[in-house]
């Protein structure tokens, strides 16, 4: 029952992912942190297998490093999803991840962004997303109340709206961590109901 959601707000992106490490029936742990800083502004949201989740975003994680310390500039969220695609189609055909992506940034240029990437290495550029069971009770509340232009606040409200909606549906809920990505860098919010 893995959730990710990510959206565009008014100056930046939300992200918010479950904390559960779950196998079957059994819960395995409720404090993983789901949302890998890439750098100051991309988030990396993940859900799959654990073990391929940790792999696969940080030999992602190291490989945007070493870009960056090689060429001395830290790669766009564009080029970054590009880069991430590519790494999940290749991997497909020797040692396939099992692992479903959220990619939120910020630019200067560009501003706010989210990718969603798939396992099969399918990539699309959105203004909302979400990954795992959460999808089939989420994407039809995002699509009613969520608008690009939400201020900050209406957008961790819409937030709380969706975990609520989660905890209606779902019989095992667990904690949520939620981070923002803006112009201004990454920051964690509090998230409690």
């Amino acid at each position: 029952m893995e959730t990710l959601i990510s959206f565009v707000v008014n100056g930046g992106v939300l992200s918010l992912a479950d904390q559960n490490i779950v196998r079957s029936i059994v819960k395995m742990k409720e404090d993983q942190d789901k949302i890998l800083a890439l750098d100051n502004f991309k988030l990396l949201s993940a859900a799959g297998e654990a073990g391929d989740c940790a792999q696969f975003t940080e030999y992602i994680s190291k490989n945007l490093k070493l870009y960056s310390l090689r060429n001395g500039y830290d790669l766009s969220t564009t080029a970054a999803a590009n880069f991430i695609r590519s790494e999940l189609a290749a991997s497909i055909r020797s040692h396939p991840y099992s692992v479903n992506l959220i990619l939120a940034g910020y630019d200067k240029t560009d501003g706010p962004s989210v990718f969603y990437l798939d396992y099969m290495g399918s990539l699309q550029k959105l203004n909302f997303g979400c990954h795992g069971y959460a999808a089939y009770f989420l994407l039809g509340l995002l699509d009613r109340h969520h608008q690009p232009n939400l201020s900050l606040e209406d957008g961790v409200k819409l937030m709380k709206m969706c975990v609520t909606e989660l905890q209606t549906r779902f019989l095992v809920n667990g904690k949520y961590k939620l981070k923002f990505v803006s112009k201004d860098g990454i920051t964690e919010i509090p998230f409690t109901l």
